[in-house]
């Protein structure tokens, strides 16, 4: 599950539209429970579409789910699990973050739960780099969910390097490593435009060595680890690398403090409400900065330039449940990027607010 997947998700409109989803347990006996929470919200949304449309109009849509909820392998479950189903439309996604109990029917998909937790989750892109194949894993905290997509995984093509005469062949074969690390560095710049995560780099030394040369990106990452555990298993590897990788995400939410006092003394600090929300309108948020847990219902003006907040109740017509969710989708259409730090971390800077921005100009 991306960015680009939810928006695609989120583009559909067909009634009946339904969406199911549910916390689900990674470990037995707990994900045992899980079939049979998962049966009694589909025999919920099964009911639902029959009284509200009628058993013919419903078929085809409870046909979908039902066959998407018993294809599920509980022993392969992670924290969350989503089901969309429409008479057009049928997909579900195992997901590293934790989602509501809940059945929404609708004439479109409900895709707000995913948003934030995509969003608002410590998620981070892992590069297990080897001279054998060079994968790309999807982390959050200690659990990791392989990605196939942007060319990943990578592999070394078996082929002899030649070398001429007065070339060492080993000199050869090290610059066809080093220009496959360039390709995955482009690889990863495409997966980050979808998956707006730091990265983190996982190798001996010789691999890593190669990607610094190679890839154009290499001074972004975000931490390099030196390890000769990249063919562990998927489980263990996570287990092995997330406490460093834990402490690098503190300091980096450490260091956007520095960079908001920074932006404030070059002008380039927003911090009112409605000044966030021109900015990341006209696209001029080049980093949105929100405490971890900050909701703010309000509602948007009919030019779409102001927003009022209101109380959570009131939220309907042009209201918006939570604001801050609408913000960080337009910084992220716009090219900026969303940091996230704790919960007071910017009472300091700007004590009226728990967001902040830095401009592009």
């Amino acid at each position: 599950m991306n960015l680009a997947i939810i928006k695609n998700i989120q583009s559909m409109h067909a009634t009946p539209s339904v969406t199911i989803t549910l916390p689900t347990n990674r470990t037995y006996p707990d994900n045992e429970k899980d079939a049979i929470r998962l049966k009694n919200l589909v025999n919920e949304a099964v009911n639902r579409l029959e009284q509200d449309y009628g058993k013919r109009e419903a078929a085809a849509v409870a046909a979908g789910i039902n066959r998407l909820a018993d294809s599920v392998s509980h022993r392969y479950n992670l924290d969350g699990l989503v089901i969309f189903a429409s008479a057009d439309y049928t997909e579900l996604f195992h997901l590293p973050f934790c989602l509501p109990e809940r059945v929404t029917i609708a004439d479109h998909f409900l895709t707000r739960d995913l948003v934030y937790a995509l969003n608002r989750s410590p998620l981070y892109l892992l590069t297990v780099l080897s001279e054998n194949g060079t994968r790309l894993f999807v982390g959050h905290k200690d659990a990791l969910d392989e990605v196939e997509a942007y060319g990943f995984p990578f592999t070394l093509e078996e082929e002899i390097p030649e070398a001429a005469v007065n070339q060492d062949i080993s000199h050869v074969r090290d610059q066809m490593i080093t220009d496959q690390m360039r390709e995955v560095g482009e690889a990863l710049t495409e997966a980050q435009k979808q998956i707006p995560a730091p990265i983190v780099v996982v190798g001996v030394d010789r691999n890593i060595g190669h990607f610094k040369e190679g890839a154009r990106n290499s001074s972004q990452v975000m931490l390099y680890i030196n390890s000769g555990h990249n063919s562990d298993g998927t489980r263990e590897l996570a287990q092995r690398i997330w406490p460093q990788i834990k402490d690098a995400l503190a300091q980096a939410r450490q260091k956007v403090i520095a960079e908001l006092e920074n932006a404030k003394s070059n002008n380039l600090f927003v911090g009112g409400l409605n000044e966030i929300w021109q900015a990341v309108t006209d696209g001029r948020a080049e980093v949105l900065v929100v405490e971890e847990d900050l909701h703010i219902p309000a509602e948007v003006s009919t030019d779409g330039r102001e927003i009022t907040e209101l109380l959570a109740e009131s939220a309907g017509g042009n209201g918006y449940q939570d604001i801050v969710d609408e913000i960080i989708e337009k910084t992220l259409a716009t090219g900026g990027q969303v940091k996230f730090v704790d919960n007071g971390s910017l009472k300091t800077i700007n004590p009226m607010r728990g967001m902040a921005v830095i401009t592009r100009y």
